[in-house]
């Protein structure tokens, strides 16, 4: 009788030893699996951070340029601007002709025209002086490219504004950042991709 007491005690002890490692393992498991999940999470929150919005239009810089050329046909662009409005992301297309500068202002999500408006030009920038500052458009990066180029140079910061402009005849892309009130602006040719400027605003 005290063998089979002696026998049931045992067996009952290694069941709850053999439980008792069941458990732990699981547990180790279960812990490993969402710590796994946590790191992953991280990681996507910070990648989402660190991508600009001026990369995810729907509307592109090319489409912009079309709807402006549509809309005053016979004049030139001068300037093309990426910005927050009231909380909205616009693009600005400037132009002009021999008698007026032209502005057109579109959604960047979803391409609704926002406002076209003409103005008389003053005397000295009619006749074909106003554009001469025409943009060099011919095989223009695209704003993402210019986008993550300048990214690129200003780590772990998104890009907050871009504009398209002109000086001493080169066409380039000025890409903005804003990094806790300090400004940094990236200058890169507009066709090549190559950086010219960082400057940084204290």
């Amino acid at each position: 009788m005290r063998a089979k007491l002696l026998w049931v005690t045992t067996m009952s002890l290694l069941l709850v030893g053999c439980s008792a490692n069941s458990e732990n393992k699981a547990n180790s498991q279960s812990s490993s699996i969402m710590s796994s999940r946590v790191s992953q999470n991280k990681s996507s929150q910070s990648s989402v951070v660190n991508t600009s919005e001026l990369s995810q239009f729907k509307v592109s810089v090319n489409t912009a340029i079309k709807q402006y050329q549509q809309a005053f046909p016979a004049s030139a662009i001068t300037g093309i601007s990426i910005e927050k409005q009231l909380g909205t992301y616009q693009y600005e297309v400037e132009g002009a002709d021999d008698a007026e500068e032209h502005n057109l202002k579109l959604n960047a999500q979803s391409g609704k025209q926002l406002s076209k408006v003409s103005e008389r030009l003053n005397s000295d920038e009619r006749d074909g002086v106003e554009r001469q500052k025409a943009l060099n458009l011919h095989r223009i990066l695209t704003l993402t490219q210019a986008v993550k180029i300048a990214e690129d140079s200003v780590k772990d910061t998104p890009a907050v504004e871009a504009s398209l402009e002109k000086e001493a005849g080169q066409t380039y892309w000025d890409v903005q950042f804003d990094t806790r009130g300090r400004e940094t602006s990236v200058k890169l040719n507009a066709q090549t991709g190559k950086v010219l400027v960082v400057e940084h605003d204290d």
